[in-house]
């Protein structure tokens, strides 16, 4: 249950950063409410927002193609952008550019979704 919170948090963070991908911990959070709460289990579900997601990727265990590279795009925008913008040392855009560079490598690792 505190895993399943843990994700829904950073999955919340994701939202609203571009250097972290959403749905990847909004998943991950059902997995952990799937074990521990059958009610929060079916919120993430049914939430008209994230449900869809997470469904398609128990049905199909993968997202679609056209989700992945919008994934990957809406990231580098905003990590170029950031680091361009607000980050001022080079430890700070490498630390970024490692970041997105393993979040790509996640999206990319999970199974493509048909439908």
């Amino acid at each position: 249950m505190s895993a399943g919170i843990l994700f829904i948090v950073l999955g919340i963070i994701g939202a609203f950063l571009p250097v972290i991908p959403a749905i990847p911990f909004f998943i991950i959070a059902s997995i952990c409410f799937s074990k521990s709460s059958e009610k929060f289990h079916n919120l993430l579900l049914n939430n008209k927002l994230v449900g869809p997601h997470i469904k398609r990727y128990h049905e199909n265990n993968g997202i679609r193609l056209k989700e992945k590279v919008i994934l990957i795009i809406v990231q580098w925008a905003g990590i170029l952008c950031t680091s361009i913008l607000f980050i001022h040392n080079i430890t700070g855009r490498v630390l970024m550019i490692a970041i997105a560079s393993v979040t790509t490598v996640y999206i990319l690792s999970l199974k493509t979704a048909k439908k």
